[in-house]
């Protein structure tokens, strides 16, 4: 009897002109979650696409319990026990909580679903995971971790063996991430096999129990979770040394460059008052829902402010759209990089020219040739990892999705640049370039902004920290004061005691 419940030996899937993965390897236990881990590009969705069924294999076996299978959809991989929870949900929006659960395997007699049973299988499936969402409830109307919780009750409707989740905490808060863990814990203590993609470690290190790493469509090795250190993890990661995690930033800071003076939106944050001066780099931190991102929408012109002022180099920014912000010296990089940050479906020099179309004109007509020599200089000296400047940016890594977006936002020559959670659904070799291209930004005299919810990002990159709670604005720190336990004491703070005047 063998003792995994999966094997995944010498899986090769080639595209023209690449090699996505080569000889690639996974071996998983029942009872136990197995993560895996690799910089972006390193195969690992590939790898589990194979698995879903999603992406056919050129070669190498997959055995299940020991039998070898051979399958080429996702519906025949889930009647072998196989379920993935995609990092976007799979889910329909306008059905309800149990017709998504059954969508396409609804209990029906003689052509005609029976709803009362349905109902109650969905009630069951998701008492095992001790909620008591209303199985009738739209999923339009969920948060993301109720979402979440639909999605597993689909994989143990299927009865699933082996559970697959692609960077499951991305979009949870804290308390929301630890009910997950929960949930997890229960499942493989029942037997199941769980596969975990994260790029944060600190999870890996908390939930799992062996860890397979992946570099360049490769197995570089598998171990576990007891017996290898963090920087062990990564140097096997990125094949290299890591020698700053947070590159050392010795600027000096001009004048106030942003101003924002009493700036306030009705049902979203109370009027604050903070500046960032030229070169500088400041925090926007709190826990998820303090209303950072709003803050950050009215500074653009996203959303109109309902009173207050916005102040760049002194003069007042009247920005009522993001267009007018843009003009007026301001970009914003938006936590979505996927729903607001690119058009998927464009390539890599559409995306990179796409805030400032000024830049490619010749004339009163767009130029081609100018755009793609611009695109080309970008990839070069950010290191966009692409074939070419033709590439359709859906199909890049996320790392370098993000890469694209900064690129895009350099081109508008802004002179303040705020950060939506800049690395998240970024590996840590991604992230030590994205923060050594922040601080070269900041070199150049721009104002920035960064809204974090990973703490060691906020003290290791930024000058100050800007806490948020609750829409208030709940104090200032110098970094060199800082420590996570002072920013969580402000994070949790009553908000009667947010500062009133500007920091």
């Amino acid at each position: 009897m063998t003792e995994y419940v999966l094997e995944m030996l010498d899986i090769t899937k080639r595209y023209p002109g690449v090699v996505a993965l080569d000889q690639a390897r996974l071996q998983l236990r029942p009872g136990e979650v197995h993560c895996l881990v690799g910089e972006n590009g390193a195969g690992k969705s590939t790898l589990m696409k194979v698995l879903a069924g999603a992406i056919t294999k050129d070669g190498g076996k997959i055995l299940i319990a020991g039998q070898e299978c051979a399958y080429q959809t996702p519906l025949q991989a889930s009647r072998l026990g196989i379920s993935m929870i995609h990092q976007e949900f799979n889910l329909a929006p306008q059905l309800s909580v149990a017709e998504n659960i059954y969508m396409g395997r609804a209990p029906s007699r003689r052509g005609v679903i029976r709803w009362r049973q349905m109902h109650e299988m969905a009630k069951n499936s998701l008492a095992m995971l001790d909620s008591d969402l209303d199985p009738g409830r739209l999923v339009a109307t969920l948060s993301v971790a109720q979402q979440q919780m639909v999605e597993i009750a689909k994989a143990l409707s299927i009865n699933a063996r082996i559970l697959v989740m692609d960077e499951p905490s991305a979009t949870l808060t804290d308390h929301e991430l630890q009910s997950l863990f929960e949930i997890m814990n229960m499942l493989y203590r029942q037997g199941m096999g769980i596969i975990y993609i994260s790029h944060r470690l600190e999870e890996i290190f908390t939930i799992g129990h062996r860890v397979t790493v992946m570099r360049d469509g490769h197995w570089i090795g598998t171990e576990d979770l007891c017996d290898v250190t963090r920087e062990a993890l990564i140097r096997m990661m990125v094949g290299r040394e890591l020698q700053d995690e947070f590159p050392p930033r010795e600027v000096e800071r001009g004048e106030v460059r942003l101003q924002v003076d009493s700036l306030a939106r009705k049902g979203s944050f109370h009027p604050l008052s903070f500046s960032v001066r030229a070169g500088e780099v400041v925090g926007l931190t709190g826990l998820v829902g303090s209303g950072r991102t709003e803050v950050a929408r009215a500074i653009f012109g996203a959303d109109p402010a309902t009173s207050g002022t916005v102040r760049v180099d002194g003069a007042e920014v009247r920005a009522r759209t993001p267009r007018q912000a843009i003009a007026q010296g301001i970009g914003l990089l938006t936590e979505d990089r996927k729903g607001q940050g690119l058009i998927l479906g464009m390539s890599v020099r559409n995306n990179i020219s796409l805030a400032n179309m000024k830049a490619i004109r010749r004339g009163a007509f767009l130029s081609p040739s100018r755009e793609k020599q611009i695109a080309e200089s970008y990839v070069k000296d950010l290191q966009i990892k692409t074939p070419h400047v033709e590439e359709i940016v859906h199909h890049l890594s996320g790392g370098t999705q993000q890469k694209v977006v900064l690129a895009k936002w350099l081109l508008t020559d802004s002179r303040v640049l705020i950060f939506d959670e800049p690395t998240r659904g970024v590996d840590v070799g991604a992230k030590v370039e994205i923060y050594k291209l922040i601080n070269s930004i900041a070199a150049q005299g721009v104002a920035v902004l960064i809204i974090t919810s990973e703490l060691p990002e906020a003290l290791g990159m930024c000058d100050r920290l800007l806490v948020m709670r609750e829409g208030h604005l709940m104090g200032s720190l110098d970094v060199e004061e800082a420590d996570q336990e002072k920013i969580m004491a402000l994070a949790t703070a009553d908000p009667s005691e947010a500062l009133l005047s500007g920091v």
